[in-house]
């Protein structure tokens, strides 16, 4: 339920709304902005607050559109509810508890989170596709399961040292490792026989995709931290080339501030706690692979963009608890609220999605073992 404060800013930004850019990709105001384009072009009576919503015309190409094809709330018949769901998420609350709690189906949190999360996707693209990195990263892969424990993966990440600014991930599926009985053993040969096993290579491959982008956006060299894990060494030495500077840090140094992979274990640390899907005991993991990566962009928009680096003061980083991620390499000036970083649609013609961020988008896994479906 909304305020009256809320409900009245509501209908001012919808009164002095002026639409950003026109939906039409073959428009040249697509792309273009800063012009006027548009024309006032009545207004339409909807079932939801607030009840009416006005249109326009591109004076360029014809095309009529609402003001409410450029907000997050665009053809939901139910208003206000996004920010709540969000803020669940971000406190380690399931779906459906989410659910329960606004008195809707598990089904209507799961197509609001999918939609959350794609529109994160491309704004998170669009904020950083000009930002060069100036620091060094650290990277590491967060395991966990998505379905089954028969389906193990990691979500490789990569993370400003100084900034905490999370700039790359992608995903990668694991075999089952470690001790089984006998059943599981039995069970996971008659999954590999019908399926086949996940690529014994992934991690590998993964990390090579993210270092070859992490390279394109630096100018110079790239210093790069890991743990001591033999495919990240591998991955750099196929991509051959000399601007990568690697430094190895053991995994069995104390996990305190002052280990290289401080900014890689805080976070997998606080996904832990503050996503349900990624805590090592739960009953609210992920059911598809798709999902899973959903929650850890949701997560990481949130960590980059809506809070600060720490929420207590530091000794030797003294604006770490007034300054956000974004902050601290340039892209932003505030931390942004919930509204504020989903006030304006981002449309996927406007912005150039990475291999796997392209196929998240599209809620495709090419190694899954079940099927996905389109959802949102």
């Amino acid at each position: 339920m909304q305020d009256e404060t809320s409900i009245e800013r509501q209908l001012h930004r919808d009164s002095t709304f002026q639409p950003p850019y026109c939906p039409r990709s073959t428009c040249r105001f697509h792309l273009k902005r800063g012009e006027p384009f548009w024309s006032k072009h009545g207004g339409k009576s909807i079932l939801r607050f607030p009840y009416f919503t006005h249109r326009f015309i591109c004076n360029h190409c014809g095309k009529t559109f609402s003001a409410s094809f450029f907000r997050l709330d665009y053809r939901q018949k139910i208003w206000g509810l996004n920010a709540i769901i969000f803020e669940d998420q971000d406190g380690g609350c399931s779906k459906s508890h989410s659910a329960r709690k606004i008195h809707k189906g598990e089904s209507f949190v799961r197509y609001r989170l999918k939609r959350m999360a794609r529109w994160a996707e491309l704004m998170h693209t669009k904020l950083t596709e000009n930002t060069f990195i100036e620091e060094e990263i650290v990277y590491d892969g967060l395991e966990n399961f998505a379905f089954s424990q028969y389906d193990p993966n990691n979500i490789n990440h990569a993370i400003g040292k100084k900034s905490l600014f999370t700039y790359e991930f992608n995903f990668c599926p694991l075999n089952r490792k470690g001790r089984m009985t006998a059943a599981q053993v039995k069970r996971k040969k008659e999954l590999e026989d019908k399926y086949g096993p996940y690529p014994r290579d992934a991690i590998r491959a993964k990390s090579r995709d993210v270092f070859r982008r992490l390279l394109s956006r630096t100018k110079g060299r790239l210093t790069l931290f890991t743990d001591e894990h033999f495919q990240y060494e591998r991955a750099i030495e196929d991509i051959r080339t000399s601007k990568i500077d690697h430094i190895k840090i053991s995994s069995r140094k104390h996990r305190n501030f002052r280990n290289h992979l401080f900014a890689v274990n805080n976070i997998d640390m606080q996904a832990r706690h503050f996503a349900s899907a990624f805590r090592r005991e739960t009953i609210a993991f992920s059911k598809t692979t798709i999902a899973m990566q959903e929650s850890f962009f949701l997560y990481i928009v949130n960590r980059n963009y809506m809070r600060p680096k720490f929420f207590k003061k530091h000794k030797h980083d003294p604006y770490s608890h007034k300054r956000s991620p974004a902050m601290e390499i340039g892209i932003m000036k505030k931390i942004l609220t919930f509204e504020e970083f989903f006030q304006e649609r981002v449309c996927k013609t406007q912005v150039n999605l990475n291999k796997d961020f392209e196929n998240l988008y599209h809620s495709i896994d090419p190694d899954s073992r079940r099927p996905i479906r389109m959802t949102a």
